[in-house]
Formats: C-alpha cells, sequence, structure tokens
C-alpha cells in the first residue's frame, strides 16, 4: 500500500536477476543469527538515560506516521528476503528506549554557529577529537543500539555509528549533499589503529603546478627548451633503489612495530562492520565524490579508499541496499537504478531525475512503476521529521575540544598528544614527537603549540639529537620578540617584530664567540646591517684591545666591526656610503661607495690611524680614472672616527638587551617549571587521596604562566550574571512564599508601631498556641499509640481464653499482631521524632521572635521619669 522500492520487486525481479552478479547480495552480508548481547558502556548510558524518565515522548514511543513507517520498511525487508534470498538488513535498529526506528529517521540535519564545523575537513576533524571512539564490541555484528546524536553529542563517546551519524547530520545541516555508509573495513580502520599512517600534522602540502595564468602575458615567442637528457641505467637504479627502500621499510614495520595491526592473523578478515560518510559532488563546490573516515577525520578519493564492501547507504530521506558484489572503490553510486541499488523509500523527483538521465540503462519495469499514473501517486509515504532532539555542542565542550581534556594518537614514526585549553598549567594543546625508529623509541622532533600564555609563546620545536630549539611568538611582548633559534653553543637568533621598535630592529644573529650581527629596516639613519667580529686567535695585550662581554665567552677582543647602509638618492655617490668596515685589529676604516647607475662595481677608500689619534687616506688605484671625485675633508675623516666609537656602544647596548631578553626568557621558563612541578605533585596527591593541609590546588590558584582571553572572560561573567540572576530569583521567590507568623496577631495593631506591652502580649501569645499546636499533636500521636495498644491487648486475651484454636485463626492471629506490632513501632518513632523537633522548632520560633523588627519595643528598657 505504501508503494517501496519492492514495487518493482515483481516487475523488476526479471531485470534484476538476469545479471547474476547484481541480483544476488554481497557474500559478505550473510544473515546474522540472534547472539545474546554484551554490556557495553554505550548500552550503560542508554539504560541510563532511559532510567532518568525525562526523555522526550518521541524517545519513548513512535507516532503514527512512524509506526506506518516501520510498518512499510519490515514489508520491504520480507519481500527484499523473499526476492534475493536470507540476507541480513540493518534498518530499524532501537535507540535508547529500545523503540525501534527507521535509520534515517535518526539524523538530524542542524547547523551549528561555529565556523569550524562549516567545512567538511576541519567538522570531521574536530569531531575525531571531540567524541571518543568505542570499537564494535563484536566486530562483525551491527550495534544493538542507534542512540539519537543529540545524546551522543552530549555523551561525547559512540561507535563508528554514532560518529557517521553525527557527521552526517552536521554536514546535511550547512548544505553538503552527505550519506552515512555501511560496510565492510580492514581492522587498523575498525579499530582505529594508525601506527602504519603518516601523521596528517606533518605532512607538508604540495605546491600546485604552473598554469598557464601565471605566464608572464607579455611574452610573445618562447624558445622551446630541449629535453634534459636521461641514463636508462640511472633511470633503472633509481627504480631499484626506491624498490629496495620500500621493502626495507615494509620488513622494519613488521618486524619492529609492536602495535602493528597486520602483525596477527584476524579472525574476522573481511567480515568487519564499519560505518563512515559519503560526501556526493556538486553541493557546496565539492568537486568530486569522496569518502570520509569519521573516526580520524581522513579523507580518502573514491579509487583509493581502503574500505572492502558496502551493506546500506542513507541520508536524512532514504536508504538503499546495495546489490553489487565489488569493492568499495568499484562501486556505482546510482542510487535509483534498480541493478546496482533497492531503495526503501520512493521519491517521485529522483525517479523522474534518473529516467531523464538513464534513458534505455533504467529498466522498464522500474520506469513503469515509477510513472504510474493517478491513484498511487497518493500512497507514497514520505519520510517524517527526524525524532531526535536538535543537535547542540556548548560553548565550553566546543572550546575545551578533546574528550574529558586529553587525546593520545600514535602515527608511524609519530605520536600526537592533545589538550583542552587551560588544562596544563604551561598552556600546551599539542605535541607532535616525530620518532627514528618504529617503536617510537628515538626521538627526532618535538613539536609543541601553545594557547593563552602571557609571554605570548605559540610554537616550540625541539631537535634533541642536534641541541636545537625554536620557539615563535605572538605579538606583545616588551621587546617585540618574534622568534628564537638556538643550536646549543653553536648559534643563536632572534627575530624581532620591527614594526614594534622604535631602532627598527629585524633579526639579531650569534656566532657564539665569533661574529654578532643584526639587520634592520626603515631607519632614519638608511643602516640596514651592522655585526662585529671577533678575534678568537688574539693573544697577550691584543686581547685587551677594545674587547666585548660575551655571556659565555667573557672579554673577546673584536677583529672587526661592519656597518651597510641604504642608497640616498638625494646625495651625490662620493657621499653615500654602501658600507664601512672598522677594521680594529689592523688599526684602519675601509669605507665602500654605493654603485653608479648601472655599473656593478664600487669605489672603496681606507684610511690608516696613526699615532697622533688622526687618520691617513690610502690613495687608491682608480683615483686617476675618476678626475672630478670629490675627495671627503678632515671634518668628515675625524666623523668616522665618531663612527667607529658610536658602533662599538651600540654593539655593547644590543649584546647587553640580548642578554636581558634571554634571561628574561629563562625566568620564565624556570617560572613554569616550578608551576608544573606543583602540578604534578598535586596530581600524585589527589591520586593517593593524601592532600596537604597547607597547599592550595593549582587550579584554584591564579596561575601567572596563563592569561584568559577576552572570550573566555565575557563566558564566565556571562555565567558569573547569570547564576547570580538566578539566586536573587530564587531569594525573592523564598521569600515572597515565606509565612508571616505574626501576622494574625498584628491585625487589632495595624498602623501603628508596638510598645513595650503589646510587643510582649503578642510574642506571648504566639508562643502560647504554637506550643498548644505541638502539645495537640503529640497527644493525638499518643492517643494512636495507645489505641493500637489496646486492640493488641484484646486480641491476646480473646486468644488465650479461646484455648486451643485451628491453625487458621492463629494464622490470622500471627499476621494481625505483625501489622499491629509494625503500626505501634511506627507511633512510637513518630511520637520521639515529633518530641525531638518540637524543641527545635520552639526555639527556632523564638529566634524568629527575637530578630523580628516588629516586637524591637520588647528589648528596650522602659524609661523612668526623674523629676
Amino acid at each position: 500500500t505504501c508503494g517501496p522500492t519492492m514495487a518493482s520487486t515483481t516487475g523488476a525481479e526479471e531485470p534484476a536477476l538476469a545479471g547474476e552478479q547484481a541480483a544476488q547480495p554481497p557474500p559478505s552480508s550473510p544473515p546474522q543469527p540472534q547472539t545474546k548481547s554484551l554490556t557495553t558502556q554505550k548500552i550503560i548510558r542508554c539504560r541510563r538515560f532511559a532510567a532518568e524518565g525525562n526523555c522526550p515522548p518521541r524517545y519513548r514511543s513512535n507516532t503514527p506516521k512512524e509506526e506506518l513507517l516501520v510498518a512499510h520498511v519490515r514489508e520491504f525487508e520480507q519481500q527484499f528476503i523473499t526476492v534475493y534470498g536470507p540476507r541480513h538488513l540493518f534498518l530499524t535498529p532501537p535507540n535508547e528506549v529500545q523503540v525501534p526506528k527507521f535509520l534515517p529517521s535518526t539524523m538530524r540535519p542542524t547547523h551549528l554557529p561555529y565556523t569550524e564545523l562549516y567545512d567538511y575537513k576541519t567538522a570531521a576533524l574536530f569531531l575525531s577529537s571531540f567524541l571518543n571512539y568505542e570499537p564494535l564490541k563484536i566486530p562483525d555484528k551491527y550495534p544493538t543500539v542507534i542512540p539519537s546524536p543529540a545524546n551522543v553529542l552530549k555523551w561525547q563517546a559512540g561507535d563508528c555509528f554514532d560518529f557517521s551519524i553525527v557527521l552526517c547530520s552536521l554536514l546535511i545541516g550547512v548544505g553538503y549533499d552527505a550519506y552515512c555508509v555501511s560496510g565492510f573495513a580492514p581492522r587498523f580502520i575498525t579499530t582505529r589503529n594508525e601506527a602504519r599512517s603518516k601523521c596528517p600534522f606533518l605532512e607538508k602540502k604540495a605546491k600546485p603546478p604552473p598554469t598557464a595564468d601565471d605566464e608572464d602575458p607579455d611574452v610573445k615567442f618562447t624558445i622551446p627548451k630541449k629535453p634534459p637528457l636521461e641514463s636508462k641505467h640511472e633511470r633503472q637504479q633509481e627504480a631499484r633503489e626506491a624498490e629496495d627502500a620500500r621493502l626495507r621499510e615494509e620488513q622494519a614495520m613488521r618486524s619492529d612495530s609492536d602495535d602493528d595491526p597486520s602483525s596477527d592473523e584476524d579472525e574476522c578478515m573481511n567480515k568487519r562492520i564499519h560505518c563512515w560518510v559519503l560526501l556526493r559532488k556538486g553541493q557546496r563546490e565539492v568537486p568530486e565524490d569522496i569518502w570520509i573516515e569519521p573516526t580520524t577525520g581522513r579523507v580518502y578519493d573514491m579509487k583509493s579508499c581502503p574500505y572492502i564492501g558496502i551493506d546500506l547507504i542513507w541520508n536524512h530521506k532514504n536508504l538503499w541496499v546495495n546489490m553489487q558484489q565489488v569493492p568499495a572503490k568499484d562501486v556505482k553510486l546510482e542510487l535509483f537504478n534498480s541493478r546496482y541499488f533497492e531503495y526503501v523509500m520512493v521519491e517521485p523527483e529522483s525517479l523522474q531525475d534518473h529516467q531523464e538521465g538513464e534513458g534505455e540503462g533504467m529498466a522498464e519495469t522500474d520506469a513503469a512503476a515509477a510513472a504510474a499514473p493517478g491513484a498511487e501517486a497518493q500512497y507514497v509515504l514520505d519520510m517524517p521529521p527526524s525524532w531526535s532532539e536538535r543537535l547542540d555542542i556548548s560553548r565550553e565542550a566546543y572550546h575545551a575540544r578533546c574528550y574529558q581534556g586529553a587525546k593520545t594518537t600514535l602515527y608511524y614514526k609519530c605520536k600526537v598528544e592533545q589538550f583542552a585549553p587551560y588544562d596544563q598549567v604551561d598552556g600546551l594543546v599539542q605535541r607532535v614527537f616525530s620518532y627514528k625508529d618504529v617503536r617510537r623509541q628515538i626521538p627526532v622532533e618535538v613539536k609543541e603549540t601553545f594557547k593563552h600564555r602571557r609571554d605570548h609563546l605559540v610554537e616550540r620545536t625541539r631537535w634533541p639529537m642536534e641541541n636545537k630549539v625554536l620557539e615563535r611568538f605572538d605579538p606583545g611582548r616588551e621587546k617585540a620578540l618574534k622568534e628564537y633559534r638556538c643550536t646549543e653553543s653553536i648559534e643563536r637568533t632572534l627575530v624581532w617584530y620591527s614594526s614594534s621598535r622604535s631602532d627598527g630592529l629585524v633579526q639579531t644573529t650569534q656566532r657564539i664567540g665569533e661574529k654578532f650581527m643584526e639587520w634592520f629596516s626603515d631607519r632614519d639613519d638608511r643602516l640596514t646591517y651592522h655585526s662585529v667580529t671577533f678575534d678568537k686567535e688574539a693573544s697577550g695585550p691584543a686581547r685587551k684591545k677594545v674587547p666585548l662581554s660575551i655571556e659565555t665567552a667573557g672579554e673577546v677582543p673584536i677583529r672587526k666591526m661592519t656597518q651597510k647602509f641604504r642608497r640616498d638618492p638625494s646625495l651625490p655617490i662620493e657621499q653615500d656610503f654602501a658600507k664601512i668596515v672598522y677594521l680594529v685589529r689592523d688599526n684602519c676604516i675601509r669605507v665602500d661607495f654605493h654603485c653608479e647607475g648601472s655599473k656593478i662595481t664600487h669605489r672603496s677608500l681606507t684610511f690608516v690611524k696613526n699615532d697622533n689619534n688622526g687618520m691617513e687616506m690610502q690613495t687608491p688605484l682608480w683615483l686617476d680614472n675618476y678626475p672630478d671625485w670629490v675627495m671627503p675633508s678632515a671634518q668628515q675623516v675625524q666623523q668616522l672616527l665618531a663612527r667607529e666609537k658610536n658602533c662599538h656602544t651600540t654593539f655593547k647596548d644590543h649584546l647587553s638587551q640580548e642578554q636581558q631578553e634571554l634571561a628574561t626568557r629563562r625566568k620564565e621558563e624556570h617560572s613554569i617549571t616550578a608551576w608544573r612541578s606543583i602540578d604534578r605533585k598535586e596530581g600524585e596527591e589527589k591520586t593517593t587521596g593524601h592532600v596537604g593541609s597547607g597547599s592550595q590546588p593549582a587550579r584554584e590558584k591564579e596561575i601567572p604562566v596563563l592569561e584568559r582571553s577576552v572570550y573566555d572572560l565575557a563566558r564566565e561573567r556571562a555565567n558569573e550574571e547569570g547564576g547570580r540572576e538566578g539566586i536573587e530569583e530564587e531569594q525573592e521567590e523564598e521569600a515572597a512564599n515565606q509565612v508571616d507568623i505574626l501576622a494574625p496577631y498584628l491585625v487589632d495593631f495595624q498602623g501603628k508601631p508596638l510598645d513595650t506591652m503589646q510587643a510582649e502580649f503578642v510574642a506571648k501569645k504566639c508562643k502560647n498556641e504554637f506550643r498548644k499546636r505541638l502539645l495537640d499533636r503529640a497527644q493525638i500521636i499518643q492517643k494512636r499509640l495507645e489505641k493500637e495498644q489496646d486492640e493488641l491487648k484484646k486480641k491476646r486475651s480473646q486468644m488465650q481464653r479461646r484455648g486451643d484454636s485451628d491453625n487458621k485463626t492463629e494464622v490470622e492471629f500471627e499476621k494481625f499482631q505483625n501489622q499491629a506490632m509494625f503500626r505501634i513501632q511506627i507511633l512510637e518513632q513518630r511520637l520521639a521524632r515529633h518530641e525531638t523537633q518540637a524543641i527545635n522548632k520552639f526555639a527556632e520560633l523564638e529566634k524568629i521572635l527575637a530578630e523580628d523588627p516588629r516586637l524591637a519595643a520588647m528589648w528596650q528598657k522602659p524609661t523612668q521619669d526623674r523629676r
């Protein structure tokens, strides 16, 4: 009556069976026998959710339309088995409260307000870290429960089906043509073992090849290049070496890796059930169909995917059963072609589009069934809205990112650790280890990423085998440090934000004990570079000649100092210095001038110091060829000596500033190390259950290493204001609901304050009536207790007077006696509790009367008139 795809089962049976390969179901999907379900964490979560009793009505029962849909799906399944033979179809799994739901109705397309979830790549990577993956307990059986995607996000845990349904719901919500795919995958996919996969954080993006648009449009003619000469022998040698390297790598992976997924034989070879996501081309500028693995966030091409076979494909509108016995990479995704897929729900628009596109390829019976006019169109069953609640991720959970704040993933020769922001005392959010060996025991590179650091450190890369360190900083440091590179005891480089410095310093490089160099930009004096070279070979009196203090080498003499300047067009060539070299050891100064126009040679002048603190110029050989050259005056020559002194002072100051910046960095790292040790100590105390009396947890202190971002502060302020408003509302509601016990006694005194006598009268009357109510309550309980005791005595006396009695009477008496004793015991406990509570209630009443401002006159001493 509903018009399923099996409307073509009677007519489509012949064309479907005409192709033997298309008619039979895949061999890897036999009917699954009923086995005893194992209790997993997923089932425990679903039971707790069902026991809470506050789940929406659509979780606990189906609407009439959903009942009709489930009946239609079961009829489809029966017809499918009748036509194609026994095959297990995972169509209507139960939800959290064991109510059968059609798989497409479980999806809930949702658009969340996070930019990272708007792109399929970033959304897949986010969910792979945000959710905790739980492999199927029985790898070759479908899960026994499919919860709503809203609960999966709330629990932050699930299996591959939960991952795929959540990711597909989010992708459809932002406009992608996404589908869930269930089928079969190898063990390393189903167990999320990436020990043989390359780390995605280390893969470098390849540069795109140059296109015709990149060529120079002004070049009209090009000279064809000759093909490079290649040796066939060398090509064969390179191919042989590459093949040998590949074999050695595979052998090392098999022999050395303890977590190699192919090291043991798989008992469920080609039978492991898995679920992933299919993204079709067309919408959101997706160029081609791709597979997305939701558990890892990896994207695969259609022809290079690791999946073995496909069983079902579904989205939020329909479900298709695969009829092709081919690997997943060779499956033809013509969903409304009955030779390849059987669809559950009839979609007239899709069928019409398929008929127009396929033409003769469409089976005639399917076309006839789809084009059935008039009366049958009204029986087409459409998909009801999703029964799941709307998907939601709180901002706190979104910014925490990782499940329970931390995640560790092992890759081939690599390990990645991820942490939630503010979880680590040093602000660490990601650490990537690169190893030399497959067992991951010899680290080659360690890359750390930080957030919310007060020192603005964002990235640190260490090479332990080479004693090299690279640190990068965000803008905001006092000295505008941008990057710090250091090779222990060899070289040290500091890169600065030149726009944030008044001196325009761009980079500082020091070869320890050899040379100190600095680069500048946009300076008024046109200085672009200066350097000082140390004389390590100097000995005796020469070591005391114009020395500079170096942190690791002490006082070191200077061999030469160099300054470079950019061209000033307003000055003539003979006055525009390009380079000045102060040869301290040789007691001379060399001045190089800028080149003229298109010339590539420059002219130089050398000045030698004399004993009278003067300068003598050495006549250059090129002077005869330039008779118009203006030689420098004596005043300009003396300015060179002043420049030399200023240069020496500048180097001294800059070396001091560099040492201060390095001392600040060491101090910052020592502080972080101290806080990390405190945090580790508190974690050990928390694990052992022993917490020192004088220690305060580091989480409760204001850690000076980190600083809150403006967004986090705004969220915390909003939460505090919301909590404060809630408390105020509760207090106002409590004050409104509070009963005024003095209201009945102040009726006669409204509109005027009470004097001492009136206040004492009101308080006494209130106490007496309250005491009377307590006594009356005690008397009522006492009377009930005495009544029960008298009835029990009468029954006992009656049994004694009768003497011998039958068993029935004794049984009735025993029953009455037990019930009476139970009631007497309860009344005695109630009476004792009432006596205790009466004392406390009366004391509380006296406290209320003493604090009530309307009875304040009762506590004031009366004044006596003195005459």
